[in-house]
């Protein structure tokens, strides 16, 4: 399984804060049959910025100590970027945010609580520098919890999904185990990371999500989501994916049948 969201470099962000700790996450992927992952430390537009240079070293250090231990585990360098308005331009400049540098592909963290004027078209104008923009955990976010029909718009203009292990297993509240739910049953996620932070609160396990998941959208489905996906996200292949089951009519209707819906799970 590919971990496409994890942070797990040492004393970068609010991930493991020393290199034992982030060895120890590697360990436990692993065992949970995590193969590679994508090393993300936060991005913010002149609040956390950090340049090529700076990944590759904390990525050096950590795959060296992994070795040293006889840990087989890859890992790839990434990102996860909080949205600001620059962000189209500066993807122009590089690869140096995008997933595996191919410069095809984002993780693209929305505010917690609300949402840029115009953000569909924002999104676009991301799409249209040639990068996909996947969209982190949706599920924990109040904003899209609020507007759930933006999720089928995001994923309508051309962009992704992606949702946390923990909260399709409930490990984070049953509002974002409901919602995870629906989401996946309308063809709305594309992909379940970790979004690993620790060894302890926000462990880098997916398998439980995995079986989660195959009791609602099937096994081969659920799969993919770990798998055949990440992989071409990570190698900056295309992905053919199905469309949203169900355009929403209005806000207040789709609002509604989410937690009709999602009370049955």
């Amino acid at each position: 399984m590919i971990d496409l969201h994890c942070h797990i470099l040492p004393g970068v962000d609010d991930g493991p804060a020393t290199l034992e700790e982030a060895v120890e996450m590697c360990r436990m992927a692993a065992s949970d049959g995590i193969d590679t992952i994508v090393a993300t430390p936060h991005f913010a537009s002149c609040v956390i910025e950090w340049t090529e240079e700076d990944r590759a070293g904390w990525i050096e250090r950590l795959v060296a100590e992994l070795r040293k231990q006889g840990i087989a585990m890859r890992i790839a360098p990434g990102a996860e970027v909080a949205i600001f308005p620059e962000l189209p331009a500066l993807l122009r400049t590089g690869p140096l945010l995008t997933i595996n540098k191919n410069g095809r592909y984002l993780l693209a963290e929305f505010p917690f609580d609300s949402a840029p004027p115009n953000w569909d078209s924002f999104l676009l104008k991301v799409l249209e520098s040639g990068t996909v923009p996947i969209i982190t955990h949706p599920e924990r976010n109040i904003w899209f919890l609020r507007h759930p029909e933006a999720i089928t718009r995001i994923v309508e203009l051309g962009g992704m999904v992606q949702i946390t292990a923990m909260s399709v297993t409930g490990g984070l509240g049953d509002e974002a185990r409901k919602f995870s739910a629906f989401l996946l049953k309308q063809n709305l996620v594309h992909v379940i990371a970790t979004d690993a932070h620790s060894s302890v609160m926000r462990p880098p396990h997916l398998s439980e999500a995995v079986k989660a998941a195959s009791d609602l959208v099937g096994a081969e489905r659920a799969r993919a989501l770990v798998t055949s996906i990440p992989a071409a996200i990570l190698e900056g292949r295309a992905v053919c994916l199905p469309g949203p089951l169900e355009r929403p009519r209005d806000r207040d209707s789709w609002f509604r049948k989410v937690f009709r819906l999602t009370a049955r799970n």
